[in-house]
């Protein structure tokens, strides 16, 4: 009987924490709602599905933006569920054609133009710190102890600091359960803009995808092919 009890206990207590968390998400997604509205194209025909359709493919792309630096699950949560709400309510405002209900979609060509558009947000707007993130930002490449296999990054950080990082979050060439790495720089000064260009063509170029500890060919697919074909 006390089995039971604390079964129904575990239930109650369980959805409780379910709706407080879906609450907390709405609450975040508001936020995110009004940090969107600025970018939505002037004049749209349906401006409620304009919006959503926008708040759904910048998920995205913040979601692939931080799951690419690998430092703030948080944020990876967050935009993944971000994602699913603004589809949930683009389904109530979305166009119809002759097929219906016009999909959500996004080329993979408009993907990486939405990601350096996020990347320059984020950069620092004034001028000392523009130059400061440019100066920092870099391509680099670790080789793990264990298997020697490589691993092509990104950061527009102190690089130390995100080998740290990789260290801490087994990630990179840590991932396999390597406690050491050798590291170089592969490109320095590099413009915020032309970093998912230049991972993706080492990446290519070291064939740290097929033979790597890479497990994305990163998100430039003609500069990753570049490097392929360089190698």
């Amino acid at each position: 009987m006390n089995f039971i009890i604390r079964a129904i206990k575990k239930v109650k207590e369980r959805r409780l924490a379910e709706k407080a968390e879906n609450q907390r998400l709405l609450q975040l997604f508001e936020k995110f709602i009004e940090e969107t509205r600025p970018f939505v194209p002037k004049s749209p025909k349906n401006p409620d599905a304009a919006l959503f359709r926008l708040c759904w493919k910048r998920a995205i792309v913040l979601k692939d933006i931080f799951g690419k630096q690998d430092i703030n699950s948080e944020k990876i949560y967050l935009y993944e569920k971000f994602q699913h709400i603004a589809a949930n309510y683009y389904s109530r405002f979305a166009p119809e054609n002759a097929y219906g209900i016009v999909p959500l979609k996004i080329s993979g060509e408009a993907r990486i133009k939405m990601q350096n558009k996020e990347l320059e947000r984020m950069t620092p707007s004034s001028q000392k710190k523009i130059k400061k993130n440019l100066k920092l930002a870099c391509i680099y490449i670790g080789i793990d102890t264990i298997e020697k296999k490589p691993y092509i990054g990104q950061t527009t950080g102190n690089p130390e600091s995100r080998w740290k990082e990789h260290r801490n979050n087994r990630s990179g060439p840590f991932k396999n359960g390597a406690s050491y790495a050798t590291w170089k720089i592969l490109e320095e000064n590099v413009p915020p803009n032309k970093l998912n260009e230049l991972e993706s063509y080492y990446i290519g170029l070291y064939n740290t995808y097929d033979n790597g500890h890479n497990e994305t060919s990163g998100n430039d697919w003609q500069a990753y092919e570049r490097g392929k074909n360089k190698a």
